[in-house]
């Protein structure tokens, strides 16, 4: 082949080539330039629900980087993890503007493209929070719900990290309580026997009154079910529960710990109720073990630990009431009821970090249980031999028997009453009667904290 025919030939097919390539190239780059960013978005068209409707891409980028920039500046999301708290760092995300309105073509309201880089996201939580550990936490799904509110463009938010525990952690005892010995009932133990595990829903609250019900648990007394409803409240204080309704008696009962008794009569309105905040639930397990209930409280460990601290326990003494009587013989004293001191005690819950460190204490309860008389019934001789001048306030009953208020030897204030023939009382004042409701509340009184002298009329 000739040499001029040979350069002729390859120049032609250079030529060629170039202009195929050229135009391919050329073509897009004309078909972006003149045709795409003038192309106007549908009038539906919006993004993390900004309206871009009618404008073209340019424009679209240019009002949704403006956005971006504002929620940057006021954007106040919060993570929580064991009591302490931190404000996500806007430099870990990555916006994609390009590719959020590119997205439009398949829908017309979608959220903004977002990234984060997952090491740097796990470096920023270890930095803030000492008590993290990555192993603990699904990351990629926290990762996620973080994402999702950058994509939207949410401005004010908190995050449980402990929300996002693992999912292969698997439920723990968590803390049990067993009761003091105690009378087994019937209605005790048909409860126990039909429900050995009490379900704590997720975000929800929980009301025993409210499962008795739904589970269609009818007994003549349900206020036996208390001693269960103290070992519920006493787990409860060792958790992140809130206590939402809980009563006591007016006498402590013997089958509870002081500081730990939640009475439970539906009768009488009184109910127990907690609120589980946390995304998981929760077993009550139950069991009786001779003459004990003993109780146990399972699922996934709680963020923090939690302690009880039982503090400024008080005791108010007893009044002694005196009662006369002529069939009591002279010299000697029937004791009818025995003194009791009343108490107070207050229950504070502690909030522990992963160290023992203490985070907060919180005052839950004040318990006061009243002081239970002592009443004693002397001889009516004795009443009626003593001098007259050394009594106050004396009356004379149809018998003629007399009676008075007088401090007792032991420096204790005494009531004084008298019985006729029969066994009944004079006219004298009758002893302080008891009240009959009980305490719907833990704070005590003013005459519980300070007993006072009864004045005879």
């Amino acid at each position: 082949m000739k040499k001029g025919l040979f350069v002729k030939l390859m120049t032609v097919l250079f030529l060629s080539t170039f202009f195929l390539y050229g135009f391919s190239h050329l073509g897009v780059f004309a078909y972006e330039t003149f045709f795409v960013k003038s192309l106007n978005l549908s009038k539906h068209a919006a993004v993390a629900s900004i309206n871009l409707g009618g404008a073209n891409k340019e424009e679209a980028m240019k009002i949704l980087d403006e956005k971006v920039e504002e929620w940057k500046q006021n954007q106040n999301l919060l993570l929580d993890f064991n009591g302490e708290s931190a404000k996500i760092d806007v430099s870990l995300f990555q916006f994609h503007l390009e590719e959020s309105i590119e997205k439009l073509a398949d829908d017309e309201n979608t959220s903004l493209i977002v990234t984060i880089d997952e090491n740097a996201f796990d470096a920023f939580l270890s930095n803030h929070f000492a008590d993290y550990k990555g192993e603990n936490i699904n990351l990629p799904s926290l990762r996620e719900y973080v994402l999702s509110l950058a994509g939207s463009l949410h401005k004010e938010e908190r995050v449980e990290i402990y929300d996002y525990a693992a999912n292969n952690e698997s439920p723990q005892v968590l803390n049990e309580a067993v009761s003091n010995e105690l009378e087994v009932t019937p209605t005790i133990k048909s409860f126990i026997d039909n429900y050995p595990s009490i379900p704590i829903a997720p975000n929800s609250q929980f009301s025993f009154s409210d499962f008795l019900e739904t589970e269609g648990f009818v007994v003549e007394s349900q206020a036996d079910l208390s001693p269960v409803a103290s070992l519920l409240y006493q787990i409860s204080l060792y958790s992140n529960f809130s206590i939402i309704e809980r009563n006591i008696s007016k006498l402590l009962p013997d089958y509870v710990t002081l500081g730990f008794e939640a009475k439970f009569n539906p009768m009488n309105n009184q109910d127990f109720v907690i609120t589980n905040p946390n995304s998981t639930g929760y077993e009550l397990k139950l069991a009786i073990q001779e003459n004990r209930i003993k109780a146990q409280l399972q699922g996934i460990p709680f963020p923090n630990s939690y302690n009880v601290r039982l503090s400024e326990k008080e005791t108010f003494p007893p009044r002694v009431i005196k009662q006369f009587s002529p069939f009591v013989e002279k010299g000697s004293v029937d004791i009818q009821q025995e003194g009791k001191d009343g108490i107070l005690i207050r229950v504070y819950k502690q909030k522990l970090s992963s160290s023992g460190e203490i985070l907060s204490e919180e005052l839950i309860n004040e318990d006061f249980y009243a002081p239970q008389h002592k009443i004693a019934v002397y001889p009516l001789q004795e009443l009626q031999e003593a001098p007259r001048e050394t009594f106050d306030n004396v009356l004379t009953g149809e018998n003629g028997e007399e009676s008075t208020n007088e401090e007792s030897n032991d420096g204790e204030k005494d009531e004084t009453s008298s019985m006729d023939d029969e066994g009944n009382e004079s006219s004298l004042p009758e002893k302080e009667s008891e009240d009959t409701a009980d305490q719907d509340s833990s704070s005590p009184s003013d005459d519980g904290a300070k007993p006072k002298k009864k004045d005879i009329k």
